[in-house]
């Protein structure tokens, strides 16, 4: 390199940034301070819907409805219960002779008994009356023919009065077993038909027991039909509370966070604004190393120019990269990403790959020091 060489070189290089960066930086450092310096705000509010007063409406019905069949239910297995172990009466035919036939014997008879045989006894004195008359006329009176006439009178008035007795007793001894009987067979009817009557009863204990059972089932039913509906009512109240409080949340959190936006939408900004660098370097050194540093200032020279025109795009220097979608017009894939080096605080960027973009148009792609450039011009329209 020649005796006038240093035997040392020393290049210092120093990037400035341009002064509307430098700034945008420093008002959103004191943005994001005041932000910091801002003490908590709790949301006062509720964000749960409480029930609604058809809901505790349905649920104190709930709680009525449980056993109210109970009622209705117990008394259907009691009435149940009567049919099912009712005891027929029994009936048995009465016995004539278990009767007392003299409650039904003429009061009268007698009488009437009596008055027959005083009539029979006339009739016989009668007789013999007569008989005398016609022995006396016969002047035969107190002879043997007499007192036999009389005698055969006497016994066949006796044997009259005898039959007569007994006939007369005959007929009211029938017609009090006649009456016996009719009231025994009538007896006997109202044994069958009260038999009868018990039986149909307690058949209808069994269907009144199974119709008091059906409706107290139906009564629950209703009931639990009613308690539905009241907590469809009380379900769409609470719903349309619910949405209430999350809309008046999230105005809230939409105030609350507004500043942090702004500043967001700040730094986005400058993140996603193309700009140059100014590279100035000092050199010290003997000719060769001036030339040489010289050569190397050129590229740095170019490299800025570049810069201006080109915003780095290179997939290699960006972190955190996730494929979000696509631009609607030219069809490349977008990805939100951050650059290497950046704070995980720092918000994402929307934006393509310069690979991805050399792909399908080259010539809006250009290598800087090694890593791809893209026309900033047509990057401006991709990058959000």
């Amino acid at each position: 390199m020649g005796k006038s060489a240093p035997s040392a070189q020393t290049v210092v290089n120093k990037t400035e940034l341009p002064p509307f960066i430098t700034e945008a930086a420093q008002k959103n450092l004191a943005i994001a301070d005041e932000l910091a310096q801002r003490p908590y705000q709790p949301y006062g509010g509720s964000v749960v819907a409480g029930f609604s007063p058809e809901q505790q409406q349905a649920f104190q019905m709930a709680q009525q409805n449980v056993g109210s069949y109970q009622p209705a239910l117990t008394a259907a297995m009691g009435a149940a219960a009567g049919g099912a172990y009712y005891n027929p009466q029994m009936v048995t035919a009465p016995s004539f002779l278990e009767g007392n036939i003299q409650q039904y014997m003429n009061p009268y008879l007698s009488e009437v008994e009596q008055r027959a045989t005083s009539n029979a006894e006339r009739a016989l004195q009668q007789q013999m009356n007569q008989i005398s008359s016609q022995a006396i006329q016969s002047r035969a009176f107190g002879g043997s023919r007499q007192g036999i006439a009389e005698g055969v009178a006497a016994a066949e008035g006796a044997r009259g009065i005898g039959d007569l007795s007994a006939q007369l007793r005959a007929q009211g001894f029938q017609q009090a077993a006649a009456l016996q009987q009719a009231d025994q067979a009538r007896a006997m009817q109202a044994a069958l038909a009260n038999q009868q009557a018990g039986l149909s009863g307690a058949n209808l204990g069994l269907q009144g027991a199974n119709v008091l059972g059906t409706l107290a089932q139906q009564q629950q039913r209703a009931g639990l039909t009613d308690i539905g509906a009241l907590e469809s009512v009380g379900q769409q109240r609470q719903r349309q509370q619910q949405r209430e409080l999350e809309e008046a949340y999230a105005r809230f959190v939409e105030q609350r966070d507004f500043p942090t936006q702004q500043l967001n939408l700040r730094l986005a900004a400058v993140g996603a604004t193309p700009y140059g660098q100014t590279q100035t370097q000092t050199k010290t050194g003997g000719e060769n190393g001036s030339n040489l540093l010289s050569g190397i200032g050129g590229l740095g020279s170019l490299a800025s120019g570049l810069a201006s025109l080109f915003a780095l795009s290179d997939r290699n220097e960006k972190t955190d990269i996730k494929k979000v979608g696509k631009d609607d017009a030219t069809g490349l894939d977008l990805y939100s990403y951050r650059y290497k080096g950046d704070p995980k605080t720092y918000p994402k960027v929307v934006g393509p790959m310069a690979q991805d973009i050399e792909k399908k148009y080259p010539d809006m792609v250009v290598n800087v020091d090694g890593k791809k450039a893209v026309n900033a011009n047509f990057l401006s329209g991709l990058i959000r």
